[in-house]
């Protein structure tokens, strides 16, 4: 099976446009929907579905996306690699995340690809939310891991759905429930991280939608600050279960939301412009190692939405 046929198939997923892919190859449209079309056939499948001048992915063409991404990412990479080992070339990937993610989650995980990949030269930034989705718009990341809140400008796909938690003192008067609700919370301090962090966005908005106006008293940006204010009594934090391991939480219980409460994990990365073959490595080396294991209970299955606000009316039918 040709390269030139994932990357077809890839180049139109970003974008939803035959149309706008085609012109992004440099090859004519018909051309681009025979390669589609030839792509099918050999793996037995639809890949796309047409709805007049929209496009969108099928089930079988979600699936196959981060393997076409991971195929092509390992090809870029060994002609970059090959190319640097003859003194030609360099491959360099700018990744930006909260702190957080990057202490909690994403450390390991990139410890591996640095391990895997000693040629990539991985630039990290630190950021919050709002100046994380900035970055990768303004082309000072090529992608960025980000809590999902409402829409976002930038091209964007799901990497992790996580569940969040009540964390109380133990010696608190929910600490022996099983699940809390919103209302059980009302009159309680609620401890969350600074605004331009999306998860307090995502977890005052729950509250709002369940009817209950929580108490902000405290914005700390720091979760081990934030846990020893619980742990004196100051007020009770929801916080992602990355944080709620068992060896952290002395003096500390983390109780499950009756309503489930959850925070997507995306990554984010440019639609109006290429991704250098470094950067499509990291994020098919991240959909690995985040996405196949990593779901909270209960997330298994389900089928993140695409938050992006990239231009989809301009797709264009395609018609072989």
């Amino acid at each position: 099976m040709e390269l030139n046929l994932f990357k077809a198939f890839v180049a139109i997923a970003e974008v939803r446009s035959f149309r706008r892919a085609a012109a992004g190859l440099h090859v004519t449209q018909p051309a681009l929907s025979r390669q589609i079309a030839r792509l099918e056939t050999e793996l037995g499948t639809q890949l796309f579905e047409r709805y007049g001048r929209h496009v969108e992915l099928t089930r079988d063409g979600e699936f196959l996306l981060p393997l076409a991404e991971a195929i092509i990412a390992r090809t870029e990479e060994t002609v970059s690699l090959m190319h640097e080992r003859a003194g030609s070339g360099t491959t360099a990937v700018r990744l930006g995340a909260t702190g957080m993610v990057f202490a909690h989650l994403l450390t390991p995980i990139l410890t591996e690809f640095i391990t895997a990949y000693p040629a990539v030269a991985l630039e990290l930034t630190e950021a919050n939310d709002v100046g994380l989705e900035q970055a990768v718009i303004d082309g000072q990341l090529d992608c960025a891991v980000y809590t999902a809140f409402r829409s976002t400008r930038a091209a964007a796909r799901h990497l992790l759905t996580e569940e969040i938690l009540a964390v109380v003192a133990q010696d608190h008067p929910l600490a022996t429930r099983d699940t809390v609700t919103f209302r059980m919370l009302a009159k309680e301090n609620i401890l969350l991280p600074p605004a331009p962090l999306n998860v307090s966005a995502v977890i005052a908005d729950a509250f709002r939608q369940a009817g209950v106006e929580p108490k902000l008293t405290h914005r700390l940006l720091y979760p081990e600050l934030i846990k020893n204010l619980v742990r004196t009594g100051w007020g009770v934090a929801p916080m992602p279960r990355s944080l709620t391991s068992p060896e952290a939480l002395d003096g500390l219980v983390a109780i499950p939301f009756e309503e489930k409460l959850v925070r997507e994990l995306l990554i984010l990365y440019p639609w109006d412009r290429p991704l250098p073959p470094a950067a499509r490595l990291l994020m098919a080396h991240l959909h690995r190692h985040v996405s196949p294991g990593g779901p909270s209970p209960g997330s298994a299955g389900k089928q993140a939405p695409d938050r992006s606000r990239r231009p989809r009316r301009t797709v264009e039918d395609s018609q072989a």
